[in-house]
């Protein structure tokens, strides 16, 4: 009966041994398999902390360009109407002669403008080669200027037929379409 006893004594001493034993074993890898699941966590969040970085630039990216081409479409409608309110008439059926006068000197102002650049670019380019201002500081930036203002006015001028060239086709598309 003792040995009974003490055979169920050391079972029972053992048993909880080896039971604190599981329990502690089983809390390390409790403990390590936590500080897995921690540092995997830890690594999808930074993942996540870089997909939305990388989001935030494209889009930045993307509305900087959209900026961009609608300030270049702004321009270019600027551009547009500019031209559409040059070409307009001022003066109406029935009004009288000064009206229509200004719409006279309105409509000759570009082609005499670009005309007389015109002249004046060649006279300056004959003349000026033969005079002794060729030598002198301010012919060449006499020659600047004009030659600016030559293809400005020029520009100006064919630049607005092409517009409307390219107006005209556009709506003669969207209407045949």
């Amino acid at each position: 009966m003792l040995e009974t006893l003490l055979n169920l004594g050391t079972s029972i001493l053992t048993g909880g041994a080896t039971g604190l034993l599981g329990t502690a074993v089983s809390g390390v890898i409790d403990f390590f398999q936590a500080r897995q699941r921690h540092a995997q966590e830890m690594d999808l969040r930074r993942l996540d902390i870089e997909l939305a970085h990388a989001e935030a630039e494209g889009a930045m990216a993307h509305a900087a360009i959209e900026a961009e081409a609608a300030r270049e479409r702004a321009e270019w409608e600027a551009l547009e109407a500019s031209y559409r309110a040059a070409s307009r008439r001022w003066s109406r059926a029935g009004e009288g002669w000064a009206m229509q006068l200004v719409d006279v000197v309105r409509g000759l102002t570009r082609p005499v403008l670009t005309w007389s650049l015109f002249a004046l670019v060649g006279a300056i380019y004959f003349l000026l080669g033969a005079s002794e201002l060729a030598g002198e500081p301010l012919g060449p930036r006499i020659v600047e200027t004009v030659l600016y203002l030559f293809t400005a006015a020029v520009l100006w001028w064919f630049g607005a037929r092409q517009i409307e060239k390219r107006r005209a086709r556009g709506s003669a598309s969207t209407a045949g379409g």
